[in-house]
C-alpha cells in the first residue's frame, strides 16, 4: 500500500492482476474492479483470466443482476415459485420448465 500509486480506474481494472497471480501459481481466482456488464463478466471467465467474478455496485444498484446477466447471456436460473408469474414473457425459459395451475 503506498499514497505513490496510481492505478486507473476502469471496467475490469483489477482482472489484469488476478490473471497474473493465476497464472503465475495456478491458484482459483477472482476478478474484482467495476464489473457491471454480464458480457464482460462472461469474457472474463470464459477466457480463463479468472475463474469467476465478484460483482459489488452492481449488485447493489440491482439485486436481481444475476438473473438479468442470466437472461442476457442466454441461461437460466433457479427460481421459487412465487417468483415464476415475474418471468418476463419475451424470457420464457428464464426459470426453465415452469408450470402453474391456470384459473
Amino acid at each position: 500500500m503506498s499514497p505513490l500509486q496510481k492505478i486507473p480506474l476502469a471496467p475490469g481494472y483489477q482482472v489484469p492482476f488476478a490473471q497474473g497471480i493465476k497464472a503465475a501459481t495456478g491458484v482459483t481466482t477472482m476478478a474484482v474492479g467495476l464489473i457491471t456488464q454480464a458480457n464482460h463478466a462472461e469474457d472474463i471467465v470464459a477466457s480463463g483470466k479468472a475463474d469467476m467474478v465478484a460483482l459489488a455496485r452492481g449488485m447493489l444498484y440491482d439485486p436481481r443482476w444475476g438473473w438479468h446477466a442470466a437472461a442476457e447471456l442466454g441461461g437460466q436460473v433457479e427460481a421459487a415459485a412465487q417468483y415464476w408469474r415475474s418471468q418476463p414473457s419475451n424470457q420464457k425459459a428464464l426459470f426453465g420448465a415452469t408450470m402453474f395451475g391456470t384459473r
